[in-house]
């Protein structure tokens, strides 16, 4: 049984683009929708997995970025700033570039890349 019931796999990965839209704002959203792909990625069709698995290394890319960010405004650098507003940018354009994709059912061609696949 999944952590989340969320129907067939095209609703699941919308509904991960939506966390991942979300999460830009409310950071532990981001934690669900990775664990939604993960608990889906393997049952899925190979044209989703990639789906899944874009959206896996977004989450942790995303974790690298907000760590730095964090990091930085923590020793009061305000260059934390910039890197968070950066991210949320990135955030936004990856999950609306996968969102497309998956409207027009394709694969992610390269889901291992750190910016749009």
């Amino acid at each position: 049984m999944a952590l989340i019931e969320t129907g067939d796999d095209i609703s699941s990965i919308k509904l991960i683009y939506i966390f991942n839209l979300v999460g830009s704002l409310i950071y532990p959203i981001l934690i669900m929708g990775a664990v939604v792909a993960y608990e889906k990625k393997q049952q899925a069709p190979a044209w989703l997995q990639s789906h899944y698995l874009f959206q896996i290394n977004g989450f942790f890319i995303s974790l690298i970025l907000l760590m730095i960010s964090w990091g930085l405004l923590y020793v009061g650098n305000l260059y934390g700033l910039v890197v968070m507003a950066a991210w949320i940018v990135w955030n936004i354009s990856r999950s609306v570039k996968g969102w497309k994709t998956l409207k027009a059912e394709k694969a992610i061609t390269n889901p291992k890349s750190w910016l749009f696949g």
